[in-house]
């Protein structure tokens, strides 16, 4: 087996782990980093904001600080965004500068996206232990699980001022949820006990900062929902009601919204307000520029290719001298070729942040960087198994769901792939063998397996043949989601080839590929594996409705109730039920990891998708002259407390 090129010495990575694990020399703040903001505040001010603002207020565009800020504003101390352990040492920062990034794809940078979310409660890092109040100022939750409350801050604003109120809530769930021309019905979140067929949670508002929903049955995970679980945010929530209503028709004249409609080249009310409305996920998109928000920044992108986003003045939070957050005054994003040209911008001193588009593969490069004095950087821990390989298990291919539909011939495919070589070559050893797939790399057996099941013939170029004796190709389709994907993708590809499965692999572009998975038609794939890497409890990738990537129909025949799709085998049906049994659990509770090991098992007994390498380390890339970046932890809870760090000034 040929060795994969992009092996380094033993002295390089030395030299680059000494490097990575050393503190930071400081360098040059950018020319717009201010001075202390403590010292910059007028002294009769309760509050302080960064001088950006200052001539803002001055003229009257903007009111003072103290009101802009909610009655009791989330503070920021050690222990709140960040875990203690994983930043020790967090400062009092300073007001001033322009955090640079790239992004490989129009319209999304998951980098910023993952720095500017806010959800309805928070924890430490990206966990679910110690849930505290972050939009909301403060929750209750009765005995069994069934009733929550809530408590707004008041004062509370959003990015154009206006306040927050439990009118946005009630737009929320009365004009947005209810109504059927406008929405696609209640997520199954708002169901009781989550439940596709549970009936949908009650609402009700108590007065202008106060709000309760209630559940029939017990619902246990319903705080994760508001919380870390899939960057969900606050936009199904809370919503801009005074903004919106113009795009209502209980609000607004059908005629002037059907006219707005028609402007805009919409079919109706349901197109343009689709079209207005902008859900988590959407906020970075420049149509989203304008909108009110609750983010740490606002978006104000104009012009294409480069996003573009100003600190919020009506943000929440405010550190422990009283310093109104964000410390960072723009944030800016240009559009490159792909994530390699992100990455080249990272060593020309073009970016200041990088996690998703960071490498491994690139240590030698980012050290190289580190010695210009341009970035530091940190090997932390993956939320993620970066790569994982996926088998459409129904696929409308007969031959194919003859041959895939053998969990035999899974394990084949697990048992041909060297786990240790992807760790040492793509990985520099930093991860391991997943536990999710069986067994160890052994070719011979993967090719007894794949000839006691059938495929013992082969064609006239000797690939393997089908049982039902018709040809078989597995073709690998994937996007450009990271550095370490293409080679993967090659190494897959030999691996398979060397046990004479005729193996394909193809680059797409990745709105391309997410057409392909949503009309069924993708055979295999590339993506990463999140559920290990997680606190457990925290996602659930390996349970339907969350299985696009391995069985898309029966995905749809769960989400349906049965109406649509395909049913799945008895062993989906019963992830299905333990997924349905975890979230009425409690997260962390004994009961809770018992339906998560059975889940796990499932898997592991059938090998519905296969594992690469698991507990591989991340790079957090951030400019050398960055304060308050995490030093341990998940790389992707450091990119989450950008609102708390600084350029230092020396």
């Amino acid at each position: 087996m040929k060795l994969f090129h992009l092996l380094v010495t033993v002295l390089t990575l030395s030299v680059v782990l000494l490097a990575a694990c050393a503190p930071p020399e400081a360098a040059a703040p950018p020319e717009e980093a201010e001075e202390p903001a403590a010292e910059m505040a007028a002294p009769e001010s309760k509050y302080s904001q960064s001088p950006y603002l200052d001539e803002q207020v001055a003229s009257g565009a903007l009111p003072p600080v103290d009101e802009r800020l909610p009655t009791n504003p989330l503070v920021v101390v050690a222990g709140v965004i960040s875990q203690v352990e994983d930043l020790p040492d967090l400062e009092i920062g300073q007001y001033g500068g322009v955090m640079r990034f790239a992004h490989g794809g129009p319209d999304w940078n998951p980098d910023v996206f993952i720095m500017l979310n806010e959800n309805v409660l928070a924890a430490p890092g990206i966990t679910v232990k110690g849930i505290y109040g972050n939009v909301v100022e403060s929750y209750d939750v009765n005995d069994d699980n069934t009733v929550f409350s809530f408590n707004l801050r008041e004062g509370l604003k959003w990015s154009d001022g206006v306040p927050v109120t439990t009118a946005d809530v009630a737009f929320a769930f009365d004009d947005y949820w209810s109504n059927e021309s406008l929405s696609p019905g209640y997520p199954n979140k708002f169901k009781s006990a989550g439940n596709p067929t549970g009936e949908i949670m009650d609402v009700e508002i108590i007065d202008d900062y106060s709000f309760r929903i209630t559940f029939q049955d017990t619902y246990g995970g319903f705080l994760r929902e508001l919380s870390i679980k899939g960057w969900q945010g606050y936009t199904d929530i809370f919503k801009p009601a005074h903004f919106l209503k113009d795009f209502h028709s209980s609000y607004t004249d059908p005629a002037e919204i059907a006219k707005m409609a028609e402007e805009k080249n919409l079919q109706d009310e349901a197109a343009l307000f689709a079209s207005i409305d902008c859900l988590n996920w959407a906020l970075p998109n420049a149509r989203c520029a304008g909108f009110p928000a609750l983010w740490p920044w606002m978006n104000v992108t104009a012009e294409e290719g480069l996003m573009k986003f100003v600190r919020n003045p009506y943000y929440f939070k405010v550190d422990a001298a009283g310093n109104q957050l964000p410390y960072i005054d723009e944030v800016v994003s240009q559009l490159v070729a792909d994530t390699d040209m992100v990455n080249l911008k990272v060593f020309a001193d073009e970016v200041d942040m990088l996690r998703e588009d960071t490498a491994l593969l690139k240590l030698p490069l980012y050290q190289e960087a580190v010695d210009k004095g341009y970035i530091q950087f940190r090997i932390m821990d993956n939320h993620v198994s970066p790569v994982s390989f996926w088998m459409n298990q129904t696929h409308p291919d007969e031959t194919w769901r003859l041959v895939i539909g053998n969990r035999e011939f899974r394990r084949a495919l697990a048992l041909a792939i060297n786990n240790p070589e992807i760790v040492e070559t793509i990985y520099f050893g930093f991860g391991s063998p997943p536990e999710i797939s069986p067994g160890a790399y052994d070719p011979d057996q993967a090719n007894a397996l794949l000839d006691s099941i059938g495929m013992d013939q082969r064609d006239a170029n000797g690939w393997r043949l089908a049982p039902n004796g018709e040809p078989f190709t597995l073709p690998i389709e994937y996007a450009d989601f990271a550095p370490d994907f293409t080679p993967v993708a090659e190494l897959l590809v030999e691996y398979f080839t060397d046990v004479d499965i005729n193996t394909t692999a193809k680059l797409l572009e990745s709105s391309l590929l997410q057409q392909r998975y949503n009309a069924n038609e993708v055979f295999a794939t590339m993506l990463w594996d999140v559920q290990p890497m997680w606190e457990a409890g925290t996602w659930t990738d390996y349970t339907p409705p969350h299985s696009l990537r391995w069985g898309p129909l029966w995905n749809q025949w769960v989400t349906s109730n049965g109406e649509e799709g395909e049913e799945p085998p008895a062993e989906v049906r019963r992830l299905v039920e333990l997924a349905q049994m975890r979230v009425q659990a409690v997260p962390g509770s004994a009961e809770d990891a018992a339906l998560y090991d059975e889940i796990m098992q499932i898997h592991k007994d059938n090998t519905y998708f296969i594992g690469l390498a698991e507990n591989v380390g991340y790079v957090l890339v951030t400019d050398a002259a960055m304060r308050n970046v995490p030093i341990q932890g998940q790389a992707i809870a450091g990119n989450n407390s950008g609102e708390q760090m600084f350029y230092a000034s020396e």
